[in-house]
């Protein structure tokens, strides 16, 4: 033996905690050989304190986690080297919550619930030793599933540990202190033996066991000769009487064919080169043509081989069923899957766009007419007037005061109720005077009209269509405008039979006729024609009625949601016309008598705004919807407010909230749904 030197180092603080003795021998072996042995006891000493010797005993770099506190306490009556001096403070550690994390030559203290997601290092399959350092080991399993193992091992780990199973290589992944891990390894082997051989039985619903088991032996012989065996670990038998499939093999070797025969036994989409497909937005009649047209190019294009070129024969048909809205395909395989895909791009959402054109009109008219006319005649009838011919008004009222000569050729007296129509249908002030004696008279008409005339019209037709499809409407009146009369004059007395006169209806109104075209950006080219037509109010001689119209046919590219203007017309037209007596009408004041003066200014304003918007979901039409239905509304609750006479505010037409016809509509597709999955 040699000589034993002890040491006792004491360390005592006062800070309500006990005092606290480290006792450390210190033996030698043999003279110029010290081997150091440590004896330790620790009485509420804090666990910094025995980091601090421990990193100076063992010359290990320790770095603690701040959250790493507490006092430990050990008894120990039998010395320990410095390798076993590390080993017993990772126990101390583990006891207190505390965990080592070793990453090269530094050891990081920290809580064990944190040790998970550090950067634990990664022990090999071959490692088998170790102290209770936290680390990580990935273990393959050759005869048993992982999955089903963890549920077993779960338990005997910590809380804080991690186990997972990663089924494509069969493997369990551990985190937790080394000295753990080699006890589950132990587990782990003494469970992963030679599976036993078991036999199970699949009873196919859709599939052929005969046609199952010989493409599954196909596969099998591939892996094996691919492994280096001679023969599968599975044996597959078919049983042709219940359409079942034994399979004979280990757990694993089962659970796998279990997943290939349960894939393979589904049910076919189709039968034979037939299949059925449901449209969901596209036509079937429409695409079905197109279809059709391809398969037919296809067949007089061919197959070739550089120049030569062999035709081929078409054998795929398509029908549209129209009901359904469906396509019935006949086709070979490769053909097949050509029209899936081709119906698969065809047979997609289209996107709307709504409309919404502003039809602004204004005119202004100001008028203004002045002057006399006079007219004599004796009993022999007229002879003397400065009256226009053209004046209608004129010619009126003097028929009215001198009416035709009766039949003894003298003349009538005036028919006052003829002179008060002729003075009703004039406009402006008519004042007149006649009569200079019993046989002649004499009639003069003033004539002073002033006219103003504004009008401010405002349409707004809007329209909601498809991509590339045209759409109108027409807000308007169906006029009858006359095209022809027949009289038949028969041979009789009786004259005319059977006369009549041939109509013609026209619309005056608005029409609007537009086809979209989307971009792939956010813009729509826009073929418009907008047509703008009424019934004109002016006192122009004519055949039949008088209409205004208005037309823009255009083509225009515009952006999302942004008006532009397709057209208009900025139009001032003055008119001024004079009447009078030559050499009388252009004597200086006195001409005013023998003179009449007419002067009409018109001024019309037409602009009509388009702004397109492009909608591509069922979001974004319930919006527009929206704001129509809740402009409308506000309209019906303005005229409620206001009220009308004699009928009271409920009998008022009133739309719902739009909440509230969004809610009943769904309701009423919940009762739908439900009868039809009642009726299934």
């Amino acid at each position: 033996m040699g000589i034993g030197n002890n040491l006792v180092i004491g360390l005592a603080r006062l800070k309500r905690v006990s005092l606290v003795c480290l006792l450390v021998s210190v033996m030698v072996s043999a003279p110029g050989v010290i081997a150091q042995d440590y004896t330790v006891n620790l009485k509420e000493t804090d666990i910094q304190e025995l980091i601090k010797f421990v990193s100076e005993a063992t010359g290990t770099t320790i770095v603690v986690d701040p959250a790493v506190k507490g006092k430990v306490k050990v008894v120990s009556a039998k010395p320990v080297s410095s390798s076993e001096l590390y080993d017993l403070f990772l126990s101390i550690l583990e006891v207190h919550g505390y965990t080592a994390v070793r990453s090269g030559g530094i050891v990081r203290v920290i809580p064990s619930k944190d040790a998970r997601s550090a950067p634990v290092a990664v022990r090999g399959a071959e490692d088998v030793g170790g102290n209770d350092e936290y680390v990580t080991q990935v273990f393959n399993l050759e005869n048993i599933s992982a999955a089903k193992l963890i549920p077993v091992l779960r338990p005997l780990v910590p809380q804080q540990a991690h186990m997972a199973a990663y089924a494509p290589s069969n493997a369990i992944i551990i985190s937790d202190i080394a000295s753990n891990i080699n006890r589950i390894r132990d587990i782990i082997e003494r469970m992963d033996k030679s599976a036993i051989q078991k036999t199970d039985i699949v009873k196919l619903k859709y599939a052929v066991a005969e046609d199952i088991v010989g493409m599954l032996d196909k596969l099998n012989k591939s892996e094996a000769k691919q492994s280096g065996a001679l023969e599968p670990d599975v044996l597959l038998v078919a049983d042709s009487r219940t359409n079942s499939v034994l399979i004979n093999g280990d757990e694993l070797e089962r659970s796998r064919i279990h997943k290939l025969v349960a894939y393979l036994d589904t049910p076919l989409e189709q039968s034979g080169n037939v299949k059925v497909i449901y449209l969901e937005y596209a036509q079937a009649s429409e695409l079905a043509e197109v279809l059709t047209r391809v398969m037919q190019n296809i067949s007089r294009l061919g197959t070739g081989d550089g120049k030569k070129v062999t035709n081929v024969k078409n054998t795929s048909t398509i029908e549209a069923d129209e009901g359904t809205n469906s396509l019935i395909i006949t086709a070979d395989a490769d053909e097949m899957a050509s029209l899936e895909a081709v119906i698969q791009r065809l047979d997609i959402r289209r996107a709307q766009v709504l409309v919404e054109a502003i039809i602004v009109e204004m005119e202004v008219i100001d008028g203004q007419d002045l002057g006399l006319q006079w007219l004599f005649a004796d009993d022999s009838g007229t002879f003397g007037s400065n009256i226009n011919a053209g004046d209608v008004r004129a010619s009126n009222i003097a028929g009215a005061i001198l009416p035709p000569s009766g039949d003894d050729g003298a003349s009538s007296d005036p028919d006052l109720g003829d002179l008060a129509g002729a003075l009703a249908s004039t406009p402006g002030f008519s004042l007149g005077w006649g009569t200079i004696s019993d046989n002649l008279s004499m009639a003069v008409i003033l004539n002073a009209l002033e006219e103003q005339q504004n009008a401010n019209i405002l349409s707004t037709p809007s329209i909601l269509t498809l991509d590339n499809e045209e759409a109108y409407i027409t807000v308007g009146q169906n006029v009858p405008f006359v095209t022809g009369s027949f009289t038949n004059t028969g041979s009789g007395g009786d004259g005319a039979q059977n006369p009549f006169q041939t109509i013609q209806r026209e619309n005056v109104g608005i029409t609007l006729r537009v086809t979209p075209h989307i971009n792939e950006g956010d813009s729509v080219v826009l073929e418009i024609e907008q047509e703008v037509s009424s019934l004109s109010g002016l006192s122009v001689v004519a055949s039949d009625l008088i209409t205004n119209e208005r037309k823009v046919q255009t083509k225009v590219l515009a952006a999302d949601k942004r008006m532009v203007v397709l057209g208009g017309l900025i139009k001032e037209d003055v008119q001024d016309s004079t009447q009078k007596v030559p050499l009388l009408g252009d004597i200086p004041f006195l001409g005013r008598l023998f003179r009449s003066d007419a002067v009409k200014n018109t001024k019309t304003n037409l602009i009509i705004f388009i702004r397109p918007t492009i909608i591509r979901d069922s979001e974004q039409m319930e919006g527009a919807t929206a704001d129509k239905y809740r402009h409308i509304r506000a309209e019906q609750l303005m005229r409620v407010d206001k009220g009308v006479e004699f009928i009271s505010d409920e009998d008022i037409p009133l739309l719902p909230e739009w909440e509230e016809q969004i809610k009943q509509l769904d309701e009423i597709k919940h009762d739908s749904e439900a009868t039809e999955a009642s009726g299934q």
